[in-house]
């Protein structure tokens, strides 16, 4: 049965839906970071400018974020409903190794993507906020949500963020899983002896 709750009713949700030792035991094997771009890498809004230019706002703790991900030698990279040159451009900045844009099927890019470069699914990491992201959240290894999802997608949440779209949700599941790989320390130490 599927409950949706008021928004902002967070009724008792735990942090993780998995044990502690299952959610540590997935995080140990995910190698890839899958995201959506609006509401998760952005706070969700689109300032459309009079000349139809597109602006859209990214967080640079998110960009630091994909930095130590990549750092760290992991893959990375979107699958978004809409098509946008400011996601184009902050992809190329980040150097996502995917990026899959104006996507109404995203079930059917995870599954070519986890064909094309060898991966499982549970090695798979995904961080949706609504319904159109179901299709990639349900089938991965970790499904992570920000703060302010639609209540509708928390029954399949491995993980309730408490950081919103667009304010660092990426970097918060960044920091999550490579502290539970163990890897934080030694790449925080890296900026350290710079």
């Amino acid at each position: 049965m599927l409950i949706i709750y008021a928004k902002g009713d967070q009724k008792q949700m735990n942090r993780t839906q998995k044990s502690p030792q299952a959610f540590k035991d997935a995080c140990l094997n995910i190698k890839m970071l899958l995201f959506d771009c609006d509401g998760v890498l952005t706070d969700g809004r689109i300032i459309l400018g009079s000349s139809g230019m597109e602006v859209k706002c990214f967080s640079t703790t998110d960009g630091m974020g994909l930095k130590l991900w990549r750092t760290a030698g992991f893959l990375s990279g979107s699958i978004t409903g809409r098509s946008s040159d400011a996601l184009s451009k902050r992809a190329e900045e980040l150097k996502f190794d995917e990026l899959h844009q104006g996507i109404a099927r995203k079930g059917a890019i995870l599954e070519e993507i986890l064909h094309r470069r060898g991966l499982k699914a549970d090695e798979v990491a995904y961080i949706g906020d609504d319904v159109n992201d179901l299709p990639v959240g349900a089938r991965v290894g970790l499904f992570f949500v920000p703060a302010n999802h639609h209540p509708v997608i928390r029954p399949y949440a491995d993980y309730i963020l408490d950081s919103s779209g667009g304010h660092g949700v990426i970097r918060e599941t960044v920091d999550i899983i490579l502290n539970h790989k163990g890897l934080m320390e030694g790449l925080v130490a890296d900026f350290l002896n710079d």
